[in-house]
């Protein structure tokens, strides 16, 4: 095993805007953001609306943008997270294994499991990086999915921290079928006037 997973959001709340705050980005992004090291994005094209909304907080370093941490960039910035369809490449978010251990973020996670394709809605090339990042710096990385957006995270760490992880995350996480934090939006039908 070289990474688990958790949902960030519960199974079948899926109808949400890209522009919407969600519970997640308070609960999860912004403790992770505060203690991080260091936040990428790949695969996200000038030529996009997206990257337009964002460029103020993005710097181009080799084939991807490094986020600016030290400004906001949850509020306002919604879509980057939220984007689905591989409108922009996976998000890489490291920090160390201390801190978050003393973050308990697993807390407001979902469903931990073990993916059987690693790699399935992830730029090649942010796997890659993470993996050697993760190696080399001895930190944790997580990966937000290219293509389903805000809906979990990858956690990649060396061995020994990547169990000890996966048991808290085990332990802490909540389960789909007994989520309080998520309320399904109620769809209201438009009658003609």
């Amino acid at each position: 095993m070289d990474h688990f997973f958790v949902n960030l959001i519960p199974n079948g709340y899926y109808d949400y805007e890209e522009n919407e705050v969600l519970p997640a980005h308070e609960l999860i992004l912004r403790p992770l953001l505060l203690c991080a090291k260091e936040c990428y994005v790949y695969g996200l094209k000038k030529d996009t609306e997206l990257f337009q909304q964002c460029n103020d907080i993005l710097s181009f370093t080799r084939n991807k943008y490094k986020l600016d941490l030290k400004k906001e960039v949850i509020k306002g910035y919604e879509q980057l997270w939220n984007a689905t369809g591989w409108q922009r490449g996976s998000i890489l978010i490291f920090l160390e294994p201390e801190k978050l251990k003393k973050l308990n973020i697993f807390t407001s996670c979902y469903d931990p499991s073990i993916s059987e394709n690693p790699n399935s809605g992830e730029s090649a090339a942010a796997i890659r990086f993470c993996k050697d990042v993760v190696t080399k710096e001895k930190l944790v990385g997580l990966c937000f999915s290219a293509s389903n957006g805000i809906e979990y995270m990858k956690v990649y760490a060396e061995s020994d921290t990547l169990k000890e992880l996966y048991e808290c995350a085990l332990v802490q996480a909540l389960s789909s079928s007994s989520d309080s934090i998520y309320t399904p939006q109620k769809k209201r039908r438009k009658l003609p006037r």
